[in-house]
């Protein structure tokens, strides 16, 4: 499954870590320009993932993909806009549901464009890419690349899409700019907290992971006099520390299958 698992680790990097926010909200907006920059690193990435298969068929993998991806994309933005015209605040199921209908089309493209290493590749780059296929590890360090990205970065979308779906704008602090700053740092403290407990998980080191809790608390907790901060922090991390859970057993269970 080296294929399949390649094509999620292009997806995982073009759909969350290429993609910022303002690529984000122009495509949001139904503006080409984002459209066009999210299909290009999708392209990009999907043909540098899948290339070492032939070059002519990594082509027409990553044009196909990136149509389909750009289309579901397209589909999600107008069942957004409906919602929004019925005031109903987009959640975590059109994420879950966008996503899940990606990895389908990577499934349905690694069973219909699966193959050996090309020998031509592997005579452009001298034979180093010969053996991929067959070097030790290989799969299982694409499979935690992958799983890696999903999580941490992948993370960060879903939590901040749920806590926005639970909380009202403002609900931490009066002040939009204020408001907006503490996001974008608890974003990123999560992003190096579902880093360090998916690792602890995958190395068996569960038992550490309360002091990546507790040192995280401990910088915060000047701020949990205020309630609203609290609650909002309490759930942020109960979503992130669950996500890298699930993710570090399913990534081991991964591995020892493999």
């Amino acid at each position: 499954m080296l294929y399949f698992w390649l094509l999620l680790l292009a997806h995982g990097l073009a759909d969350f870590v290429l993609q910022n926010n303002r690529v984000s909200a122009a495509k949001c907006a139904n503006k080409w320009q984002g459209y066009a920059l999210h299909g290009l690193a999708i392209f990009l990435c999907t043909f540098a993932a899948v290339h070492f298969f032939g070059w002519e068929s990594a082509l027409l993998a990553a044009g196909v993909i990136t149509g389909v991806h750009l289309s579901l994309d397209w589909l999600k933005n107008l069942g957004r806009e409906y919602q929004l015209k019925k005031g109903r605040k987009p959640g975590v199921q059109g994420l879950i549901i966008d996503q899940c209908l990606h990895i389908l089309t990577l499934f349905l493209a690694w069973r219909l464009a699966d193959r050996p290493v090309d020998t031509a590749v592997a005579r452009f780059y001298g034979g180093i890419l010969s053996p991929l296929g067959q070097l030790p590890g290989t799969e299982e360090m694409v499979v935690g690349l992958a799983v890696y990205a999903y999580v941490i970065f992948g993370g960060a979308v879903f939590i901040r899409i749920a806590l926005d779906q639970i909380f009202p704008p403002g609900y931490i602090l009066a002040d939009s700019r204020d408001n907006a700053q503490q996001v974008a740092a608890g974003k990123y403290i999560g992003i190096l907290e579902r880093f360090l407990i998916l690792t602890l998980t995958v190395t068996g080191n569960i038992s550490a992971i309360g002091m990546v809790i507790a040192a995280k608390s401990i910088a915060r907790f000047s701020e949990f006099s205020n309630k609203h901060f609290a609650e909002y922090y309490l759930v942020g991390t109960l979503l992130s520390v669950g996500l890298a859970l699930a993710g570090g057993i399913a990534l081991t269970r991964l591995w020892l299958q493999s």
